[in-house]
């Protein structure tokens, strides 16, 4: 009778049912930190590209 209380104790929880102990805000702190980065390296890389193409540009008419 006593190990039938001890199986009873060991079912599993449910996902439902599980406290969620993690904090719900640093995972987006981190994503939110990753996407601010990468549009920095994009906005960067867009001025490159556009000094370059203009640069070109000024090359061509000076040619010309």
């Amino acid at each position: 009778m006593h190990t039938e209380q001890i199986q009873r104790q060991r079912t599993a929880i449910h996902a439902a049912t599980a406290i969620d102990r993690s904090n719900p805000t640093s995972p987006r702190r981190h994503i939110a930190q990753d996407i601010v980065s990468s549009s920095r390296r994009l906005r960067q890389r867009i001025g490159v590209v556009a000094v370059v193409c203009i640069g070109l540009a000024t090359v061509l008419v000076a040619l010309e």
